[in-house]
């Protein structure tokens, strides 16, 4: 019976030589990627779709503070608010607060992290209406290089 087990999980192996190969790649390619993108802080073009459809634009600052990072939207040319963060790997997630004319809108992003570095994500918020939006934050430059211009 054993040398029956043994012949099929043998077998089996013969049929998917590369599994293991394509784990160790993926797990690797993650490593080089989290390597490459050790620290996302800096300055990021904004871009997303807000419920309706309306797309908006602007600027984003991330910057990180031991473990937590704190990251600043201004959007549309005028509005701005606070957020914190956590980064996870190669994802990234931020939750908001934003005063409004109803009281206080909340709102949670969360973002995979790709090379450049471009994180491409989505968000809701509280009160709502139950969709998720689309927004994508472009790397533009260093927090640090202010300093030498």
């Amino acid at each position: 019976m054993i040398s029956r087990m043994f012949v099929i999980v043998a077998a089996t192996g013969v049929f998917t030589p590369n599994l293991p190969d394509q784990a160790v790649a993926r797990v690797e390619k993650k490593a080089q990627l989290e390597q490459e993108v050790a620290d996302i802080s800096g300055y990021y073009t904004c871009k997303g779709v807000e419920t309706g459809g309306k797309a908006y634009s602007g600027v984003a600052v991330i910057s990180k503070k031991n473990e937590v990072y704190m990251i600043q939207w201004m959007v549309n040319g005028g509005s701005t608010f606070t957020g914190i963060g956590v980064r996870q790997g190669n994802m990234f997630s931020a939750s908001w607060a934003l005063p409004n004319e109803r009281g206080l809108l909340r709102g949670l992003n969360t973002y995979k992290i790709e090379s450049g570095p471009r994180l491409v994500g989505r968000w809701a918020t509280l009160p709502g209406a139950g969709y998720l939006q689309n927004e994508t934050l472009t790397f533009l430059k260093h927090l640090d290089e202010d300093a030498d211009e």
